[in-house]
């Protein structure tokens, strides 16, 4: 829109045809340039403007100087050219829509295997770090893990492995046994639950209550469907464990 106001505005002024079109695309094309220096979308996004406003402008200049009553022709080496643009505007418009939103119901039911009776999802699950922060991150899970073995606590977890069905509630059911294969008293047990693909995702948090020595119990209801990651803290004192498996809740 903006590129075509640009071109039907500077006929006024009475600049000629070809330049309309070379000024029309060039301005807008400068301005998402400019704007991406500073908040940079992404090169896909980038990608889909350029040959949006380049294709926008090559098919007013084309068809611009063309006199009423004239009849409308192209020739073949500039169709081409447009053809390609408009071709790769759509394509990246696709795959922008399916890494945010992933493919449709229906195109997934046809394409993929296995996906007609379930829920897939598609998106684009995001990227994972490979800087000095995930190389600490990493470091850091190892000593936990290390310490955890040490501790040689036995946790059991019960309603984890069942499918999770939307708006019921599952009970989650955690016996723990210390290092001297005691019941393990006095922790403090939660249940985080967050989706993998969402970095801004707090997670949902249930706090297990005991009810029996060394035995905590939760009721947890999801409220969206899809893949998730159960993450179990169990804490007693400067002592800690961390479990997490995935789970899989089911829409109506």
């Amino acid at each position: 829109m903006l590129i075509a106001l640009l071109f039907f505005g500077l006929r006024l002024t009475g600049i000629s045809n070809y330049w309309r079109g070379v000024i029309s695309g060039a301005l807008p094309t400068m301005a998402i340039m400019a704007y991406s220096l500073i908040h940079w979308p992404g090169a896909d996004v980038v990608a889909l403007h350029l040959a949006m406003y380049v294709a926008t402008a090559t098919v007013l200049t084309l068809t611009g100087e063309r006199k009423k009553g004239q009849p409308l022709t192209f020739h073949w080496i500039p169709m081409i050219f447009v053809a390609f643009f408009v071709i790769l505007a759509v394509l990246m418009a696709s795959f922008v829509s399916i890494s945010v939103g992933g493919l449709p119901n229906f195109v997934t039911k046809w394409a993929l295997p296995n996906a007609a009776d379930k829920t897939v999802h598609t998106a684009f699950s995001g990227v994972v770090p490979h800087d000095e922060a995930a190389a600490k991150m990493v470091s850091q899970y190892m000593n936990k893990s290390a310490r955890q073995r040490q501790l040689g606590w036995n946790i059991e977890v019960a309603g984890l492995e069942q499918q999770f069905k939307l708006n019921q509630p599952t009970d989650i059911t955690v016996s723990a046994r210390d290092g001297a294969q005691q019941p393990l008293e006095g922790a403090t047990v939660k249940l985080i639950v967050k989706h993998p693909a969402d970095a801004a995702d707090t997670g949902k948090l249930a706090t297990l209550a005991a009810f029996a020595p060394g035995q905590y119990r939760a009721s947890v209801t999801m409220d969206r469907p899809g893949q998730w990651v159960a993450v179990l803290q169990i804490a007693r004192g400067p002592d800690e464990v961390e479990t997490a498996k995935e789970i899989t809740v089911y829409g109506d």
